[in-house]
């Protein structure tokens, strides 16, 4: 055990019927192609101990969110493992329903099969306390239909949605190989000395906020660096104009207040981009921060942000990064973050780059040198070493085996 945590070596899995809760969330291009099948090929690990074990196999995963580009099904998800267990993986179109339940009682020993994206289940988008995730109707249908249920979705453990947090409570579970190594891992993160720096760039404004203000408050990070959609966001609040680019933001007269707070309660300990790649008329262009045109769209951090950044990454003992400085699935916008992930590999003593985005642009750039790491989970390693909660474990720890 870890930490109180079961893992596959308490339960007794042969033979048994597991419900596997994974994480293949995997970024995708404006194109819908996937940039980087990391998670996909980390997943096989559990999965081959599983069927080694003679195991009737579901699994579960999530792609994208409602309203999202990369919100899809998850057939490509079933080719992709297929190719890398060298078998065929069945996918159903279904999560809860009677036809997928049938479909998951005829699974024999030692085969898997991979349910639909399990977000298209409405159920699945709520964030709810155990004891009300139990008596979802997508908990209490599968759950009899199952002897274990193994969390190796760590990547997604600050949730606390019903696949993550309701099962623990009603079956024998444990956490697979892939949570228990990132809880070993992001146990020597938090407990390490020294200076640290965290670079929160991308979108998911409210989860980067929580981080950003939770770690400068408690000290467990020194000074915070943001790009993205949270720089863009952190410019507004100290009163550039940002263009069309306030119109990303759908709760602007929620979300501006918090950032104009953070920056007058954290003083100098973050900073935000100055200059910016930004598109008009199709065209891109370089401007200062105090210069974007009213018609243009930012797209990228400029040079000087990257240079800004990499000043500061000097001066840390562990620089941990979550999230791209600009819209990565597009090419062309791609530079920032690439020129931001060779300067924090160039300068910094110690690295970690976390999240699809970033892992995606470290493999662009090559071998990482010793002391340098990625982790393909973004947001749920930014939340446990910030010290914010982390339901889907506290649920393993609770329910358990």
């Amino acid at each position: 055990m870890i930490t109180a945590i079961p893992t596959l070596d308490d339960l007794e899995l042969h033979g048994k019927r597991v419900f596997l809760r994974a994480d293949m969330n995997v970024p995708l291009d404006e194109d819908g192609r996937v940039m980087d099948a990391t998670k996909i090929k980390e997943a096989v690990v559990t999965i081959k101990e599983l069927l080694d074990n003679n195991a009737k196999l579901v699994i579960g995963t999530h792609q994208g969110k409602p309203g999202s580009r990369d919100f899809v099904p998850t057939d490509f998800h079933a080719e992709l493992l297929g190719r890398e267990l060298g078998m065929h993986v069945e996918k159903i179109d279904g999560i809860a329903c009677k036809c997928a339940r049938d479909a998951i009682n005829k699974v024999k020993s030692g085969e898997l099969v991979l349910l639909e994206n399990l977000r298209f289940n409405a159920e699945e988008n709520l964030e709810l306390p155990p004891e009300k995730a139990i008596n979802t109707s997508l908990v209490r249908r599968l759950a009899p239909l199952f002897d274990v249920y193994i969390n190796d979705a760590f990547h997604a453990s600050h949730r606390s949605q019903p696949s993550l947090v309701g099962f623990p409570y009603l079956i024998p579970s444990a956490a697979g190989r892939i949570m228990e190594r990132m809880l070993i891992e992001t146990e020597g993160l938090e407990n390490s000395s020294g200076r640290r720096i965290y670079v929160l760039g991308g979108g998911k404004i409210a989860d980067k906020f929580n981080v950003m203000i939770h770690a400068l408050a408690t000290n467990r990070a020194q000074e915070v660096l943001v790009g993205g959609l949270v720089g863009v966001l952190m410019c507004m609040a100290a009163g550039y104009s940002v263009g069309k680019s306030r119109e990303a933001f759908k709760d602007l007269p929620l979300i501006l207040p918090v950032a104009s707070d953070s920056l007058r309660r954290f003083r100098g300990r973050i900073f935000y981009p100055v200059d910016f790649v930004v598109l008009r008329d199709d065209k891109t262009e370089i401007v200062p921060v105090y210069s974007v045109p009213d018609d243009a769209k930012i797209v990228d951090v400029g040079p000087g942000t990257v240079e800004l950044f990499r000043e500061r990454m000097k001066e840390a003992d562990l620089v941990i990064a979550n999230g791209p400085m600009g819209v990565f699935e597009n090419p062309r916008f791609r530079k920032g973050t690439l020129d931001f992930v060779k300067a924090a590999i160039q300068v910094s003593k110690e690295l970690v780059l976390c999240g699809g985005h970033l892992s995606a642009a470290a493999r662009m750039i090559g071998t990482l040198p010793e002391g340098k790491r990625i982790f393909t989970a973004g947001g749920a390693l930014m939340f446990k070493i910030a010290g914010l909660p982390m339901p889907a474990i506290n649920a393993l720890r609770e329910g358990g085996s």
